[in-house]
């Protein structure tokens, strides 16, 4: 299984993320919640995620800042961007600190989901071998 943290400071948007698959049946766990990239960072701790989906604009710590966080302290986890905006600059700073990709909130559905995950656990696989 694959631990997957989801953060967001949107409770409709943890939600719909909880329950657009079922995570069990592909081979996931969430193993956390969090509002704010500061929480996400003590929840990061506590449950050691293999991947982060992460909302970009939060309070207190943008998904950028947790993004790039992760990839300095954590190298292993594989964070995803999501973002209800095409802002440029949000996609840009995510995946140059190596987000796996950056998802409209609008246009995600289970597919679109699954897809980006598979990515995700490609890439994490082929860490643990190499």
């Amino acid at each position: 299984m694959f631990r997957v943290l989801i953060v967001d400071d949107d409770f409709t948007t943890r939600t719909n993320l909880r329950t657009i698959i079922e995570w069990e049946q592909y081979g996931f766990e969430i193993c956390g919640e969090a509002t704010n990239g500061q929480n996400a960072i003590e929840t990061i701790k506590e449950c050691l995620p293999d991947i982060v989906i992460t909302d970009m604009s939060m309070p207190v710590m943008d998904g950028v800042a947790l993004i790039e966080y992760i990839k300095e302290n954590y190298k292993d986890i594989k964070s995803i961007a999501l973002s209800g905006y095409e802002d440029f600059a949000y996609v840009k700073d995510s995946m140059k600190n190596g987000a796996v990709d950056y998802l409209l909130k609008h246009k995600l559905d289970r597919t679109v989901l699954l897809k980006v995950l598979k990515v995700a656990t490609d890439t994490i696989k082929i860490g643990r071998v190499g």
